[in-house]
Formats: structure tokens, C-alpha cells, sequence
């Protein structure tokens, strides 16, 4: 939150509240696709809050929210079921204060929070449309899955197709009208794909110019997994350390399963005593996913990450775990369900749960003693106490659990307990993991990044890593934080760095070297952080301009380009080096003639005027995408334009003898044609919806008049 989605909100919305939506943004990695990288969530309506309310505020305001209607979808859930409205409401609990959900709080995943909310919904819809048919499912799933696409963390959005589609193939046998179930779940995603066809089609076209778009390595897409000792989080949360001490495998808010001893306990119940037809549906599919979790540690990961389509391109498979969540509260609720409607079944619910307690509270006692259980595990006593104290809060959770069970044979009153202690497990677990920030340090560091551009003007660069608080400044930095840079510039950069781009390309401290070549992104200044305050140091690096013309051009392979940017041999200004033919007479040594100047009119539009005596390249120092287009104004002596990649990952215009001025704009085709198909989808699944409404208004008018 303080390093990414702080400063993207307020510049998105910003420009968004002025009637742009920015494509592009120009403030971070020497400019970047910005609503094609979902995590912009630019169209998705709960964000529009950050149009009307203080940024502060509507960030508190957007999590709240995302808990809030992540319980209440769990709830319509389990209540469209057939559960217990107290299991219902358990549900809720599990879900919007579990570790898979409440946790991404931790780190203020602002569109991880938004995505996961609706997934629960997403299922209601399948399971109306096994229920009920068509016409009580389409809308619902349509609806659900294009909000969730828009809600920005794409990831998740894959990650529920797969689960939807492992739900159906699970429940084969049990599936009435087979035909009429598979085709409704292909035109439930053909309609949501729709919906959502403006913000899939920009995302395909700048995720397809992201590092992440290449064919990532099994280690890189493994990292942040559900390591094996997460497993034991199930039940202890606090086992490895917390919020600020985490100590354990992968990465503290990735991987995490608590669903409440309580929950887990009746999860484990409602798989032996249960007679819900479900039950192994869930069991199974939370078997698969965790298997798949875990990450390379079993086969079926490498299996997902050769056949399954898209599955190499997502990092960070421990995210599973929302969906492995959600199947451990259906059997919860299960669980549940069996206590209220068949009470006789708590004798042995008492006994195995009196069995279990121990199990918990002697590896309590001997950690705490310093017996050979705590020298076996290795662990200091600064460590060792809390593992303890996990081991006794468990332990003494499976026992009231036990005492729960026996008070609910004797008196109905006593079952509510079993939801009552999830929900205080749960309620205790989140308020755990609130943390919290003062926004005005954030501001004041962007606030010093402005004064250096106020006491030094002019277009050029600098470098304030790790965050986008250059965003926040409307300054331009060379990084930033984004997890998906575009490749040609994240190529360039690792090169720079004698690294490669799977491997440390997220890292939060990337540039450590500086050679002659960083000048091609007009870098002055470097910020290094001194208790809290950014101080400005020189670079020394001789920049280019932001628009120069060249005459001398050669034209290599793609892969030949990089290796010759950053040679010693390499003249950034003088020189440029293309992957086509630009159509201008071959290079010579003469420098061009002339003069070139730009103008930004927006984020997504650059008007430029040139002048030139004999036929030149106009190379632009800002990343090159094919999403960039050049059109000319009437009183060009040139009619059409192209622009082309220019030394690995600038872009250039090959311009005539003669007057020039034309804009440069970035608009893709795929946002283009996806603007046109969301506008008359949307059109028509509203005009449908009415359609249905007065039907149903007519038909009781007519049942009325009837009687």
C-alpha cells in the first residue's frame, strides 16, 4: 500500500475525476502501460469512491468495504446451500477474517482484497445453475466474474476458473441435465469475458508486453508458495511469529489457511459424519489445491506449469489458498449443519475432540519447561515461547470445543457456541493483523522529491526506490513498483545490471550500478533514504534529451541491440539502433540538422513539432510500445508516420526533409475494440435484466387479475 497502490490510486482517479482515463502513465519505469495492467482497477465501481472522498479515507473506506462484502457473499453462499443461518453467518466469519482473506490487510493488497470478495458469488452462481437452470444464474455469474476481472488482481480471476472448472468435473455424477450445465458455465464466462472485454483486451495487449507475459521460470512462478510448515497454521497462526516477527517459511500474508481451530475441527467432522453429497466434492478439491499450493514440493505443479495454459505466467501460487478457504467453510458448514439437525452425533464430537486436546496442551507444557521437545525444534526461547503459548491456545480451544459438544447434548442453546468461538478465534486473529501507517510521511516524501524538481528544472529522470513515490510527486523515476515492467525496458535494465530478468527483477533495491548507458533515461538524480527523509545525489551521467534527432541509424537483430546499447563503443544521442529498415537514405557521419520539440497534452498523448533539413530519425527517450501510434496534423509536410523501436526500447519516428508536427498517442487497438464490445454488452445484459423485470412484473399482474 505505501509503495504501490497509495500513489496509483490518487493518480489514476485524479486524472480519472478530470475525464482521462489514463492509459499510460509516464511517471514510473520510463513510462508503463497503466489501465491494461488491471491493478489499476480504473473501471471497477467501488473504486470510484477515490473520485469523491480524501485519498486517506477511501483507502480505509475500499478495505472495509472489500470485508465487509467478502463475508456477505460467503454468507449468500452457504445460505443459497440450504445451511443454517447460523452456519451462514460462520461462514461469513471464515471467509472475510480467514488467513487467506485478512491477511493480504497486512501488506494494504488493494486489489487482491477487491478480487477475493467476489469468488464466493461466483460459486453461488454455478450452484444455481446446476440447481435451477439458466435464467437464475446467468446474470448473477456474468456480473460476479466481470467484477472481479475489473476488480484488478487478474490472477485470482484465472485461479477461480480453474477451481470452477475442478468443482464441475468433481461433481460430474451428481449433475442433472449435463448438456444444459457445461453450456451455461461456457456462456456464463463468454458473458463475463464480454462485460469485461475493455479491461481483458488492454490487459492481454500490456500484459503481453510485460516480463511476465515470457515463458517465466518454475522457480520464479514458485516463489511465495504454501510452504509445508504453513499447514500447521491451520490451527496456530502465531506459531512462527506474527505480523512483525514472522519467522517461518514463504512469505507471512502468502500461504496462510487459518480458518479457526473450531471451523477446521468441524471441517474434519462433517467428512466422516456428514451425509451431504458435497462433502467429498470439497474435501477433494481442498486436497487438490493444496497439493498444487505447495508449489514444486509435488509433481502436479510441474504438470499445471507445461500443459495448462496461462498457469506459467502467475507468480505466487500460495494465493490458492482463498479458494482452499473456501472449501474448508463449506465443510465447516456442513459440519455445522449436522449439529443443529442431528444433535446425537455431539457424543462423538466430545470424545474425539477430548482426545485431540493433549495432543496440544504437552507440547505447550514441555516447550515452556525447556524439555527435549524444545532443544529438538532448535528454536531460542524468544522463539520457543511463542510456539508454546500457540500449542496451549490450541489446546485449550479443542477443549472448550469438547466442553461445547457435551453442554450440546444437553441444551440447544449451547450448538450456537460452535459458530460463536469461530467467529471470536477469528475476530481476535484480524485484530491481530491491523496495521497502520501516517499518510503524512508518505506525502512528505514525495514533497521532497518536488522541491529537487522545483529547485532544478527540467525533463529528466531520477531514481527513489523502492516505491512509486515518484508518482506521488508527478516526478518521472526510472523503477517504481509494479509488478508486471514492460520487457523491453525490464531487458534493458537487468542488462544494466549484469542480472536477469526472472530472477531479480522484483527485488526491492534493483539498480546497484550506474554505467554511461543509464543516460538514455535522462537519470539526474538518485534518492537515498536517511531516517525517513530522502536525500538527492547527482548521478553525473550525461543525459539525453527527450526528443533528439539523429542521422546515423544501423539496423541489427533484436538480440544483437542490447549487447551494443551498453558496449563502450555506443554514443547515446549520436546514434540510434532500430530492428527494421525506417525507409531513410543510409547513414552517414554528417549530425542532423534541425530542431525538435514536445508538448504532453495528457498522459497518453505527446504533440511534437520538428524541423529538419535533411531526412533524420526522431528518437523519443520514453519506452517504446506498440500501443503508440503517430498521427499528423494538417500542416505536416509528412502525411503518415511510423514509430518504431529504437535502441532495444525507445521509440523513433523516421521524418522527411521538410516541417513536421503530428501527436503521438498511445492507443492500443485491443482497448479500442474492447471499449466498443464492453459498451454493447453492457447495453444489452441491462437491457435484458429490465426485460426479465417486467416480465415477472407482468406475469403477476396477470396472476393477479386472474384471482
Amino acid at each position: 500500500l505505501t509503495g504501490q497502490f497509495f500513489w496509483w490510486r490518487q493518480f489514476g482517479f485524479d486524472q480519472l475525476k478530470q475525464g482521462h482515463l489514463a492509459l499510460w502513465n509516464p511517471h514510473l519505469f520510463c513510462g508503463e502501460p497503466f489501465f491494461g495492467g488491471f491493478q489499476s482497477a480504473l473501471l471497477y465501481p467501488p473504486n470510484w469512491l477515490f473520485m469523491v472522498l480524501p485519498l486517506t479515507f477511501a483507502v480505509n473506506l475500499s478495505i472495509a468495504l472489500h470485508v465487509f462484502l467478502a463475508g456477505l457473499f460467503a454468507f449468500f453462499w452457504a445460505q443459497g446451500r440450504g445451511a443454517h443461518p447460523a452456519s451462514a453467518l460462520a461462514a461469513a466469519f471464515l471467509y472475510m477474517w480467514g488467513g487467506a482473506y485478512f491477511l493480504h490487510v497486512v501488506p494494504g493488497h488493494l486489489s487482491n482484497l477487491c478480487s477475493m470478495a467476489w469468488i464466493p458469488l461466483v460459486f453461488l452462481a454455478v450452484d444455481r445453475l446446476r440447481g435451477k437452470g439458466w435464467g437464475a444464474s446467468l446474470p448473477l455469474g456474468m456480473a460476479a466474474f466481470s467484477m472481479q476481472v475489473f476488480a484488478g488482481h487478474i490472477q485470482y480471476a484465472y485461479y477461480t476458473v480453474l477451481a470452477v472448472g475442478l468443482y464441475a468435473l468433481l461433481d460430474w455424477n451428481r449433475t442433472p441435465r449435463k448438456l444444459s450445465f457445461w453450456g451455461g458455465l461456457a456462456v456464463m464466462g463468454l458473458g463475463a469475458g464480454l462485460l469485461a472485454a475493455i479491461q481483458l483486451l488492454a490487459g492481454w495487449n500490456a500484459a503481453g508486453e510485460s516480463f511476465r507475459f515470457q515463458r517465466l521460470s518454475l522457480d520464479f512462478i514458485d516463489a511465495a508458495d504454501m510452504t509445508p510448515e504453513r499447514l500447521c497454521c491451520l490451527l496456530m497462526p502465531g506459531f512462527f511469529g506474527g505480523m512483525g516477527d514472522y519467522w517461518g517459511g514463504g512469505i507471512y500474508w502468502e500461504g496462510a489457511v487459518f480458518v479457526s481451530v473450531t471451523a477446521f475441527g468441524l471441517a474434519l467432522f462433517a467428512l466422516f459424519i456428514s451425509d451431504h453429497p458435497q462433502k467429498k466434492t470439497f474435501g477433494w478439491m481442498a486436497l487438490f489445491l493444496t497439493l498444487l499450493a505447495v508449489g514444486k514440493r509435488t509433481p502436479l505443479f510441474a504438470f499445471f506449469y507445461r500443459y495448462v495454459p496461462l498457469f506459467d505466467h502467475f507468480r505466487g501460487i500460495g494465493k490458492m489458498n482463498i479458494l482452499i478457504t473456501l472449501c474448508l467453510a463449506a465443510l465447516a458448514v456442513m459440519g455445522m449443519d449436522e449439529i443443529f439437525r442431528n444433535p446425537s452425533c455431539l457424543h462423538r464430537l466430545q470424545k474425539a475432540a477430548a482426545w485431540a486436546a493433549p495432543v496440544f496442551l504437552l507440547p505447550a507444557l514441555a516447550l515452556w519447561l525447556g524439555s527435549p521437545p524444545g532443544k529438538w525444534l532448535g528454536k531460542s526461547g524468544e522463539q520457543a515461547s511463542p510456539m508454546a503459548f500457540s500449542f496451549l491456545a490450541c489446546g485449550l480451544k479443542v477443549a472448550f470445543f469438547s466442553f461445547l459438544a457435551w453442554a450440546g447434548r444437553k441444551k440447544e442453546l449451547f450448538r450456537y457456541g460452535f459458530p460463536l468461538l469461530a467467529a471470536m478465534e477469528l475476530c481476535l486473529f484480524a485484530g491481530g493483523n491491523l496495521p497502520s501507517f501516517d499518510d503524512a510521511a508518505l506525502v512528505a516524501r514525495a514533497a521532497q522529491i518536488r522541491q529537487v524538481y522545483s529547485a532544478d528544472p527540467g525533463d529528466y529522470r531520477v531514481l527513489a526506490e523502492p516505491s512509486n513515490t515518484t508518482l506521488g510527486a508527478r516526478g518521472l523515476d526510472i523503477w517504481g513498483e509494479d509488478p508486471a515492467v514492460p520487457f523491453r525496458y525490464a531487458a534493458f535494465a537487468a542488462a544494466s545490471q549484469e542480472t536477469t530478468t526472472d530472477r531479480d527483477i522484483l527485488r526491492k533495491s534493483f539498480f546497484n550500478r550506474f554505467p554511461p548507458s543509464l543516460g538514455l533515461l535522462r537519470l539526474r538524480y538518485l534518492f537515498h533514504d536517511e531516517g525517513g527523509r530522502l536525500i538527492p545525489q547527482r548521478t553525473g551521467l550525461k543525459e539525453v534529451p527527450r526528443v533528439f534527432l539523429v542521422r546515423r541509424f544501423e539496423v541489427l537483430p533484436r538480440e544483437a541491440i542490447l549487447p551494443r546499447t551498453l558496449s563502450p563503443g555506443f554514443r547515446p544521442g549520436k546514434e540510434v539502433l532500430l530492428e527494421s529498415d525506417p525507409g531513410l537514405p543510409p547513414a552517414t557521419a554528417s549530425p542532423a540538422s534541425g530542431e525538435a520539440v514536445c508538448k504532453d497534452l495528457s498522459t497518453d498523448e505527446v504533440e511534437i513539432e520538428a524541423r529538419v533539413r535533411k531526412p533524420a530519425l526522431l528518437v523519443l527517450s520514453d519506452n517504446y510500445s506498440r500501443g503508440w501510434n503517430a498521427l499528423a496534423f494538417p500542416d505536416s509536410n509528412q502525411g503518415r508516420y511510423r514509430v518504431l523501436p529504437a535502441n532495444g526500447f525507445q521509440m523513433a519516428v523516421p521524418l522527411g526533409a521538410g516541417a513536421h508536427h503530428f501527436l503521438l498517442r498511445y492507443r492500443p487497438t485491443a482497448f479500442v475494440v474492447g471499449k466498443w464490445v464492453s459498451l454493447f454488452s453492457w447495453l444489452a445484459f441491462l437491457g435484458w435484466l429490465a426485460f426479465q423485470g417486467l416480465k415477472v412484473k407482468w406475469n403477476r399482474n396477470a396472476r393477479g387479475n386472474a384471482g
